[in-house]
């Protein structure tokens, strides 16, 4: 499985970030060997995330990255898009991997 999954992470347009592949061509994930259902939107936002695996993201960088420097996107839309994005990622035991952190943002945690 660890020779699959390093060369799957030489693949263009493919991310690994430990249990999730992201085809970013095809624009499709995967937890292990099950799809996700996610909105173009939550796609995105996840992707930032696998990008900064265990690394705080704030509300505002998120918002550049995903909707645009300029957008007046309000931080309680950005939350909202998290909120759905941790739902739709969470395991069957509800394990969230997105996690807030306390005046800083959110985490993917893995």
């Amino acid at each position: 499985m660890e020779k699959l999954a390093q060369f799957v992470e030489t693949l263009p347009g493919v991310l690994v970030a430990g249990e999730f592949l992201m085809d970013r061509h095809t624009i499709r994930i995967w937890r292990g060997s099950n799809p996700l259902q996610l909105s173009l939107r939550q796609f995105c936002l996840f992707a930032v995330f696998m990008q900064h695996v265990g690394k705080p993201l704030s509300r505002n960088t998120l918002k550049d990255l995903v909707w645009g420097a300029e957008s007046p996107v309000a931080a309680s839309i950005v939350d909202a898009e998290v909120m759905r994005l941790r739902r739709a990622i969470a395991d069957k035991k509800g394990k969230q991997r997105l996690r807030s952190v306390r005046s800083v943002g959110y985490i993917l945690d893995l």
